[in-house]
């Protein structure tokens, strides 16, 4: 195995060596030098960016998140920039532009060759999240009354930029595509047969104002390498290809992971104030609702003040609720990402955690029971207790539940149910039901 070649960099950064910067820069493969120019060294990027020339940039930002774009991109000129989107396919080349600052994109867009400046404006009409958004309109498209050999030649005679040429689609002179050819059938078929003969006309498209991850999931259904992408009148317009799954589905599963946990989606460790900025928001939110479980908790102050040892189980129940919910949340939240359930699955799914829910909050809350009676000797705070956590469980998996879907039916993204709006349920119902039974039944605690 050959040694990582980012020590290296940082050494040569270390001595001062920024022509050796620059050489070895210069000779790692693209993807090596985005992934050393993620990290959160930015004396790197200022050195090795500007040291580097439009066709050496490009490959490397082709390799690079939309996360790092801006980062990777800052400080240069327009006409820069504009030289190094000419190299890269026009579907990357658009989602740069989107993330650039306004009137940064308006200058970098003016810039472009004109063929360029034309696809990347096609592009930028659809909504980034959509598959429109995701797609590159170079595609291969023949008419049906064409033959075998003349489609063979056709392909032959291409522009070198059409990419990753994995499906030749058949269309009419409207436009509208009417089915696909692999480029085994073509080759292996008779040449004076017509491409409408051996094309396949069960063809699976998606539409261009469908969102991102219907596409990615088609892709993964049908097991495709590009999936075309038709308008509303069924025309072809271009294609989403299985890099973009890859994508997609790195992008969904980094902006859930951050959701769940209040943070941004658009932050690294690059800068103290960025981070400040993202988190604070949702840690604002979060003191409000543990407020909201304190107010709880100074209503049974009394409770509290007569049998003491209910506080040392508080935390219990909150954690073991909230646990059980997170776990819920997170399947739930997994599964709708995938398309296996949606809102009218609510009940069912419902019930079936309500069942889980019962069976491990009745062994929890049976073994915490019997902890609370060995310690205490109290059989009455050993049941409270008990039965509390197993109470909190079900508040925990049904609001795992509930949230996201309500949050699904409200077109919001489901993965804000988990961490601070679900905590809060189980922290403020499980303290209520908690301190509840204690208040109830406090002669028996303190008599006990």
């Amino acid at each position: 195995m050959t040694e990582p070649l980012t020590p290296t960099l940082d050494a040569l950064l270390d001595e001062d060596d920024l022509e050796g910067v620059l050489a070895l820069a210069r000779s790692m493969h693209p993807a090596e030098l985005a992934e050393a120019l993620s990290g959160p060294d930015e004396r790197l990027r200022e050195i090795v960016v500007p040291g580097l020339s439009p066709a050496e940039l490009a490959p490397a930002l082709g390799y690079l998140t939309s996360h790092y774009r801006e980062d990777f991109l800052q400080g240069l000129a327009p006409e820069v920039v504009a030289e190094v989107l000419a190299l890269l396919p026009d579907d990357v080349a658009a989602d740069i532009v989107q993330d650039l600052p306004p009137d940064e994109a308006a200058d970098v867009v003016a810039a472009l060759p004109a063929e360029t400046r034309e696809a990347v404006d096609d592009l930028l009409a659809y909504d980034e999240d959509t598959a429109g958004g995701r797609m590159t309109g170079q595609r291969l498209m023949v008419p049906p009354d064409m033959s075998v050999g003349e489609a063979i030649e056709f392909l032959r005679t291409l522009h070198p930029d059409v990419r990753a040429p994995f499906y030749v689609y058949v269309a009419g002179r409207d436009g509208v595509l009417l089915g696909v050819v692999n480029l085994r059938s073509l080759v292996t078929s008779a040449p004076e047969r017509s491409v409408g003969e051996v094309m396949d006309a069960d063809i699976v498209s998606v539409r261009v104002d469908a969102d991102q991850e219907e596409a990615a999931r088609l892709l993964r259904r049908y097991r495709l390498l590009a999936l075309p992408v038709v308008d509303l009148r069924g025309r072809l317009v271009g294609t989403v290809t299985g890099d973009d799954l890859l994508d997609v589905i790195e992008e969904e599963a980094t902006e859930d992971i951050f959701r769940m946990a209040g943070v941004g989606t658009d932050e690294d460790l690059s800068s103290v104030w960025r981070s400040v900025r993202f988190r604070l928001p949702w840690l604002s939110v979060n003191l409000f609702t543990a407020m909201l479980a304190a107010f709880t908790v100074s209503l049974f102050h009394t409770t509290l003040e007569r049998a003491a040892v209910l506080a040392s189980f508080m935390p219990v129940i909150a954690g073991m609720g909230g646990n059980a919910g997170i776990q819920t949340s997170t399947v739930v939240v997994r599964s709708m990402a995938l398309g296996r359930i949606s809102a009218r699955d609510t009940i069912s799914v419902v019930v079936h955690e309500l069942l889980s829910g019962a069976l491990m909050g009745a062994a929890t809350g049976a073994a915490v029971a019997v902890v609370a009676l060995a310690w205490q000797g109290n059989p009455w705070l050993g049941a409270i207790v008990g039965a509390a956590l197993m109470g909190n469980t079900l508040v925990g998996v049904t609001a795992g539940v509930l949230i996201p879907m309500g949050l699904d039916r409200l077109h919001q993204d489901p993965a804000l149910s988990s961490g601070i709006w679900l905590t809060t349920f189980t922290d403020v119902l499980g303290f209520t039901l908690f301190l509840t039974l204690g208040t109830l039944f406090l002669p028996r605690l303190v008599g006990g």
